[in-house]
């Protein structure tokens, strides 16, 4: 099942609408890519928080801003028009009751302190130059290449596995999903009696985990799925 589509026209991600015949919450997930067209962002928040509750991706961590500052050169390119994911609703301001569900930054720290030290300074060098190299010579289609994931992994992730990039996976990715997880099933348990709608707005990459945990652990089935678009190529 695709989660994130590059294609001639358009890089999408899928909104994907999940049920469980037994049970009166229903899922819709909102697989986040973190820089796109403002209408993107529009579109998702204005769906997303109008759930009952909304469990959102909320890493605060001087780490994190670091990894991830490439996207915000990227936001000042002219060429590509972009802009980063904003920030969520206040809570009151909307619909949904807003549930942060990720690590803190000290967890944050000590999972990354798990990386091997050169791969952390790797990453604190390599960062600001793809911000740099995107931000003066990318192209939209150039940032949609090798973005496209479904929900298995691959037959190249599989190839490409290495222990000690794993570990980098662990702290961005695997750790954080395990902290997702223990959210959403929080909420999967609860047993108030009336209907729920429940959104998930996190970064696409841990979709897949909580796909699998759905459909796999908890017999949820996909009633609908939209494509909703990134950035138009």
């Amino acid at each position: 099942m695709q989660i994130v589509e590059a294609s001639l026209l358009a890089l999408r991600t899928a909104r994907l609408s999940l049920a469980n015949a037994t049970s009166n919450i229903r899922i819709t997930l909102f697989p986040m890519v973190h820089i796109g067209e403002p209408e993107y962002f529009e579109t998702v928040y204005a769906d997303a928080f109008a759930h009952d509750v909304a469990i959102v991706e909320a890493l605060r961590s001087p780490i994190s801003r670091r990894i991830t500052r490439s996207n915000r050169w990227i936001e000042g390119s002219p060429a590509l028009n972009l802009v980063v994911q904003p920030r969520y609703p206040p809570p009151g301001s909307c619909r949904a009751g807003i549930i942060e569900a990720d690590l803190s930054g000290e967890e944050f720290a000590a999972v990354w302190r798990e990386v091997p030290l050169w791969l952390r300074a790797l990453v604190y060098v390599v960062t600001p130059a793809i911000g740099a190299q995107r931000r003066w010579f990318g192209t939209r289609e150039r940032l949609a290449k090798g973005l496209s994931f479904d929900d298995l992994t691959s037959r190249d992730e599989w190839l490409n596995w290495d222990p000690e990039t794993a570990a980098l996976d662990r702290a961005i990715l695997h750790a954080r999903d395990v902290r997702l997880l223990e959210i959403l099933n929080e909420q999967l348990g609860d047993p108030a009696p009336d209907p729920r709608r429940v959104s998930v707005v996190y970064g696409a990459r841990h979709m897949r985990a909580v796909v699998r945990e759905l459909k796999q652990t908890r017999i949820y089935h996909v009633e609908r799925g939209d494509w909703l678009i990134v950035f138009r190529l």
